[in-house]
């Protein structure tokens, strides 16, 4: 884990911004708010925020927001640009590990996006954790939005341009200055279980890769899979 954190130091939020799977937060917003049909006002934990760009655009929006992401410069980013735009009263970014932080039944809702705190992690124990805490942190019956990268086409692209071990589903991307970088993938049965395990029960799997999010059928070979789960 410490070479992805190492790995988004170096990276830094404004060039992580210009990522092509960054511009569609707007859209993205608008897909959050439509299915987790939120009250005005509504608490929302953003597990692995990045520098703040969902959670910003929700306090934009009237919402209170708690962005947790464990990269420092990424932190500081989202602080100052609620600081930059008056948002600080609805706007609260936490620099905390997501396999520790918990604020017991204090959210209406959570979303934990583009690979925000979840599979980046290499141990199944590591990520159901994260799960659990950010059931921990829901009130009952509150909504919980994921996307995670698609183990499906992780399986079918093996070899053409990362590394992946078929017994334990961790995908090794090439060494840079941050070290080697791993990841566990999943398929849908497993997260299934897991978020089950975690107190979370799923209602709907679609496809979500950045850019078409939507109601619609998971594509074998798209990039990212979605959850809605609700808390039990």
């Amino acid at each position: 884990m410490n070479d992805w954190k190492r790995f988004f130091e170096a990276l830094g939020p404004e060039r992580y911004l210009t990522e092509g799977f960054t511009q569609h937060t707007l859209a993205e917003v608008d897909f959050v708010l439509d299915v987790c049909e939120l009250a005005p006002g509504a608490r929302v934990l953003d597990m692995g925020c990045g520098p703040g760009r969902h959670a910003l655009e929700l306090a934009r929006r009237g919402f209170q927001v708690t962005g947790v992401d464990f990269t420092e410069k990424f932190i500081e980013f989202a602080q100052e640009s609620a600081a930059a735009e008056n948002l600080t009263e609805s706007a609260e970014f936490v620099l905390a590990d997501a396999r520790d932080f918990v604020r017991p039944l204090a959210f209406d809702a959570a979303v934990c996006l583009c690979e925000g705190a979840f599979a980046l992690l290499q141990t199944d124990e590591d990520n159901v954790r994260v799960l659990r805490h950010i059931a921990a942190s829901l009130k009952p019956g509150a909504p919980f939005l994921l996307t995670t990268l698609n183990g499906y086409r992780t399986i079918r692209r093996a070899g053409t341009e990362t590394t992946l071990d078929p017994l334990t589903m961790v995908e090794t991307w090439p060494g840079d200055d941050s070290g080697e970088l791993q990841g566990r993938h999943y398929i849908v049965p497993e997260l299934v279980k897991m978020h089950e395990a975690a107190g979370l029960h799923v209602e709907h799997t679609w496809g979500g890769t950045a850019g078409r999010w939507a109601r619609r059928t998971l594509d074998w070979d798209e990039i990212e899979v979605m959850f809605l789960s609700r808390k039990a």
